[in-house]
């Protein structure tokens, strides 16, 4: 029998228009079930396969801002990620093997000020240094 794969909502804000703008997250723990509004960091752990979609809010899309991919660090393996429609949200699928720890980017563009940014919601806004932003 197959088993389904469940999918959780987390929803972006980005707080400025440059390359400084910080990420804040709105989701319900699948794991806890706690609640958690405009958080600096995103509890990404989980139990079970699942799919994450990332879909950015009202305000960041307003002031321009896109989804244009992840990228692994810190030698994890790729976590596989599909865009959505008019690159507002991403898709990301946890196959949870117990092996397996993903540490990524969600890669951002602004379409107004052209200011690329790249943020693991799992650390707390902390951009990637230089020569690891460039891979």
């Amino acid at each position: 029998m197959h088993q389904s794969i469940p999918q959780r909502v987390i929803t972006l804000s980005i707080v400025g228009d440059d390359e400084d703008a910080y990420v804040t997250y709105s989701y319900v723990s699948p794991v806890t079930g706690l609640v958690y509004i405009n958080a600096p960091v995103c509890d990404v752990l989980v139990d079970r396969p699942i799919h994450t979609l990332y879909v950015l809010d009202y305000t960041a899309t307003l002031n321009g801002w896109t989804v244009t991919g992840t990228s692994p660090h810190e030698g994890s393996p790729t976590l596989k990620s599909v865009l959505g429609a008019g690159n507002l949200s991403i898709m990301t699928s946890n196959p949870h093997k117990s092996h397996d720890t993903y540490a990524y980017y969600i890669h951002y563009t602004n379409t107004c000020t052209h200011a690329i940014i790249k943020r693991d919601p799992q650390e707390v806004n902390v951009p990637p240094r230089d020569d690891e932003f460039t891979k």
